[in-house]
């Protein structure tokens, strides 16, 4: 008799487990597919998955962070912050910046950007230094027009992971607004390296343009970040107009001013049409000749010592003419086409910029 009660007993514990088991494969299954969802832009179906799971189990938190960012992709700014904030309040490590920064985008968005960058502020001392909270703080700061304190929080998050496009894009806007144009260049550059062909990049590559002497333009560019352009008309430089040519950081930009002057000079005489890309390509090496004999001796700081040798790099190598046409695709069509007819050389560079010369 005790055998065949122990035998019921060890059955009943069997089907519990197998019935837990087939609940939590379940749940997980919802939250994949919510997360799915998301992914192709299906958010309010995304929340009924995440909503499904939360009924079997109402302490799954990733299943609330999900739903936040799911929430916010709506703009549905009220519930975004709502659900961030019962994934701060679990104290869930894996979660908790990711939250932070969701929280702080909602606010900022409800017009709370001063609440924002006391929110992430809050997270950085919770989480410690990371990349995502330093880089939603320069985008704050930038939102208010504090340039200052745009281009510290950005420097922080280039320091910390130097992979993220978005960073060195807002890195470029800030550098230019405060009339550090050359090393605006370079950092729309890197931008583009990372980002070659979305909306942005060809906004990015436009207003790079102008900084270069190589397009004239009445108007401000379309800049990310930010809901309207925060830069004035009349504070436009104009391309007949001479930019900042003090020493800066143990530059001499007049040099850089009079590479770039003097290479359009030559090539306007040399030919009846001048092609932009032929232009552009020409005072980008010249303007790098220039950067690279100002770079030699002891200097300090990251633009003489990642972004300099970084480009310099590339300008002595084999891949230069296939950069100049992999950071412009989004603008120039004929880079566009080039892309297109030579596939191979463009994955070439691709694994040449990834992983250096020893491949």
């Amino acid at each position: 008799m005790m055998k065949k009660i122990s035998l019921l007993i060890s059955f009943f514990i069997t089907i519990s487990t197998l019935g837990l088991y087939s609940q939590t494969k379940s749940v997980q299954d919802l939250i994949q597919e919510g997360v799915d969802l998301h992914d192709a832009g299906e958010y309010e179906e995304a929340i009924e998955r995440y909503n499904e799971a939360l009924e079997l189990d109402s302490t799954l938190i990733d299943a609330v962070y999900e739903m936040s960012l799911s929430y916010l992709a709506l703009k549905d700014f009220e519930n975004a912050s709502i659900y961030s904030t019962q994934v701060i309040n679990s104290d869930d490590e894996t979660l908790s910046t990711g939250a932070y920064a969701v929280k702080s985008e909602a606010l900022a968005e409800m017009d709370s950007v001063d609440k924002a960058i006391e929110l992430l502020n809050e997270g950085l001392e919770k989480n410690g230094d990371g990349y995502l909270l330093n880089f939603n703080l320069a985008i704050n700061f930038f939102k208010i027009g504090d340039i200052d304190k745009t281009l510290e929080y950005v420097k922080k998050a280039i320091d910390l992971d130097k992979s993220q496009s978005g960073a060195f894009l807002l890195n470029a806007y800030a550098l230019n607004d405060v009339g550090l144009w050359v090393q605006s260049i370079l950092s729309f550059q890197m931008f583009l390296l990372l980002e070659p062909d979305s909306r942005r990049s060809k906004n990015a590559f436009d207003e790079m343009l102008q900084i270069m002497r190589l397009k004239k333009s009445a108007e401000p560019v379309e800049r990310s970040f930010i809901q309207q352009q925060l830069r004035r008309r009349d504070s436009i430089e104009q391309i007949d107009d001479i930019p900042p040519l003090t020493n800066e950081n143990g530059l001499n930009r007049s040099l850089v001013y009079n590479a770039i002057t003097t290479t359009l000079d030559s090539l306007e005489k040399a030919t009846e049409e001048l092609e932009e890309f032929t232009a552009f390509k020409a005072v980008n090496m010249e303007m790098m000749k220039v950067l690279e004999s100002e770079s030699k001796g002891p200097k300090e700081g990251i633009f003489w010592t990642f972004y300099i040798p970084f480009f310099s790099r590339i300008a002595h190598s084999n891949y230069y003419d296939t950069f100049c046409r992999y950071i412009s695709v989004s603008y120039f069509p004929e880079s566009f086409e080039w892309w297109e007819q030579n596939p191979e050389s463009a994955i070439n560079f691709v694994i040449w910029f990834e992983k250096g010369d020893n491949i």
